[in-house]
């Protein structure tokens, strides 16, 4: 069990050791120096392992105390005069921690104590909280008896693993679990059944009556009738019955050709039990508007998948890759979305704000972390849609954005814009003199420097890369500027609201993007071209824009990558310009590529599966001109 906890804590990112009175086993040689210590020892040698502890940790140490007895273990810890947490995992040292139930039994009210627990809970635990005289009577029903149970059946019946070829699925199942406890520590398992002797009187006097009911064929209709009310949960339980099978032992190529089809049965009804699970999942998500996609949870379980085997990580990978790409199209299913959109996160940016404003949901975005991600992930169609931020009504354009439209063959469809107001938020209700630092982005300080210097002279501001950073370093006396909308998701307070210095001037344009379709539709074009190194050259590619009429609400010259002094220009042009405006471009310019035509987006359906129809509702526009280029 020691290991599975080391295991753990390590990979959440603490520093953790083993220690074990067997030098050979241990990471570490001392204990002092460490906030936290889990006893995982036999019960016979609790007090023991206690009193070692005392002579090399320090005395403000946190104990974890992980036996089943608890009114056998807790009275130790109390003398020990060490804080403690006393748990019991109901699950074995070799288990998935991931649904397994963790009882609480004490607490000591400390800091670390909670953060334990918060990851039992990342981790997928269920946490539970019992006293100790309830947990010990409640454990001697489900672990006493359960074990009594198996642990006669292997006494009475002393089956040797050469008969199983006669067994059934329920007996094979029985069986193993006899075997299993059987070969662990005896002195735990006694422990348990001392702890569990009343119970078992009242059991074995229970069990005879049933065995004197079950010689009557209307006692025993009647004995199953009853039991009926109470065992309800028998769905899946064929799954259990069948993975027993992986279990067996093959050695003829028939008997392995066997069992091969067997473990694939399987297999497949796990997945499909994955999938079902994942209708789950989407439902919860739809209700909490959290998307349905997310990277780097997904990356996370990945990289835990293959730390536990020795196969193939690359092959590994991507098996799981392709399982969580069959579930995820299943909660897109559930959740009615036909399309996904990429946009910058995390979860509160502007551009979250600026999607909501579109989609009026979060399920369907998938967030990156730069925008050359967001137009890569549109390119090869991994998302349907892409939001990118093009200009800033006080920064100026987003350069990255223009190089990547540059670099990579997507088209944009739409415009939107919104308006930046930036709010002052904390973790509690806090006067804005008891302020004594600000987290945020470099961007948005700047964009508050007013209010800051008129209400919040002296304190002292530390940047941080995103708002969640900003969201995660606040303590009781420091504050945070982001969008309310960003507030709101962690859950803070607003102290101020429209802090920033231009009011209902701070504006943000964002580009709509999709893979290249060839479809027209919207009254501004955007394209890029270069022109010869001559004198007059861009004149004479802008007297083209002149002559038509045609105005440029942007150009922006941008380095070619090919040379220093070699530029590509980037225009926006208001108007869709037509096969003969193009033509007349190309005879004065060196090539030109239309990154799109587009016009105000209002909404972004998700919904609609039909791509004609969609670009048009999407769009809100009159097809003005419609073709292909």
């Amino acid at each position: 069990m020691g290991k599975l906890f080391k295991d753990l804590f390590y990979s959440r990112g603490y520093f953790v050791r083993g220690y074990d009175i067997d030098e050979m086993r241990r990471d570490t040689n001392s204990l002092s120096g460490f906030d936290v210590i889990f006893v995982c020892t036999p019960m016979y040698a609790l007090e023991e392992s206690i009193e070692h502890i005392k002579k090399e940790a320090s005395a403000h140490t946190l104990l974890v105390d992980i036996s089943s007895v608890k009114k056998l273990s807790i009275p130790i810890f109390k003398r020990s005069g060490f804080d403690f947490l006393s748990i019991h995992p109901m699950f074995g040292g070799d288990s998935e921690i991931a649904l397994s139930n963790i009882i609480v039994v004490h607490e000591s009210g400390r800091k670390e104590e909670k953060t334990i627990l918060e990851e039992f809970k990342k981790h997928g635990a269920v946490i539970s909280r019992l006293g100790i005289e309830e947990h010990d009577r409640k454990m001697a029903e489900i672990q006493g008896i359960a074990h009594f149970l198996l642990v006669s059946m292997a006494d009475y019946l002393r089956y040797g693993k050469d008969e199983l070829k006669f067994a059934s699925p329920i007996f094979t199942v029985l069986y193993k679990l006899a075997s299993r406890i059987i070969n662990q520590n005896w002195e735990m398992y006694y422990q348990i059944q001392k702890n569990a002797e009343e119970i078992r009187e009242k059991f074995l006097k229970r069990s005879y009556e049933l065995h004197e009911k079950m010689k009557d064929r209307e006692s025993f209709r009647k004995v199953f009738e009853d039991l009926k009310e109470f065992y309800t949960d028998y769905e899946s339980s064929t799954i259990i019955l069948e993975a027993f099978k992986a279990t067996k032992k093959a050695e003829t190529l028939d008997e392995l050709r066997g069992l091969i089809k067997s473990l694939d049965s399987l297999i497949l009804r796990l997945i499909e039990k994955r999938v079902e699970v994942a209708r789950g999942i989407a439902r919860v998500k739809i209700e909490r508007d959290e998307p349905i996609e997310i990277k780097d949870v997904e990356e996370e379980k990945i990289k835990e998948m293959i730390s536990r085997t020795m196969l193939n990580p690359i092959k590994v990978k991507d098996i799981f890759e392709r399982i969580m790409d069959l579930a995820k199209e299943e909660e897109y299913r559930v959740a009615g979305i036909s399309k996904t959109v990429a946009v910058l996160g995390p979860q509160g940016s502007f551009s979250d704000e600026m999607a909501l404003k579109l989609i009026g949901s979060r399920v369907p975005l998938r967030y990156c972390s730069t925008t050359d991600e967001i137009i890569k992930l549109v390119e090869s169609g991994e998302v349907d849609y892409g939001i990118v931020p093009i200009e800033n009504s006080v920064n100026g354009t987003v350069l990255p954005v223009l190089d990547a439209l540059m670099s990579h063959d997507v088209e944009v469809f739409g415009e939107a814009e919104l308006e930046v107001r930036h709010c002052l938020a904390a973790k509690r209700k806090i006067g804005l003199k008891e302020i004594k630092t600000i987290y945020s982005h470099p961007q948005a300080v700047a964009q508050c420097m007013g209010f800051i210097n008129n209400y919040l002279p002296n304190v002292s501001i530390r940047y941080t890369t995103s708002t969640s950073d900003a969201a995660r370093m606040l303590d009781d006396y420091s504050a945070a500027i982001m969008s309310e909308n960003a507030a709101r998701f962690y859950r803070l307070h607003v102290l101020r609201k429209g802090i920033q210095d231009l009011k209902g001037r701070n504006i943000t344009r964002f580009y709509i993007i999709r893979r290249r379709t060839g479809k027209t539709v919207g009254r501004v074009t955007s394209l890029f071209f270069g022109v010869e190194d001559r004198p007059g050259a861009l004149k004479d590619v802008l007297e083209v824009f002149q002559r038509k009429g045609f105005n440029l609400r942007k150009l922006e010259s941008r380095p070619a990558g090919t040379g220093l002094g070699d530029y590509v220009f980037f225009v926006e042009v208001e108007a869709a310009l037509s096969d003969d405006d193009l033509k007349e471009l190309k005879n004065v310019t060196t090539f030109y590529k239309v990154v799109g035509v587009f016009g105000q987006v209002k909404t972004l359906d998700v919904y609609s599966s039909n791509e004609s129809e969609e670009t048009q509702k999407v769009a809100g526009l009159e097809n003005i001109d419609s073709r292909t280029y």
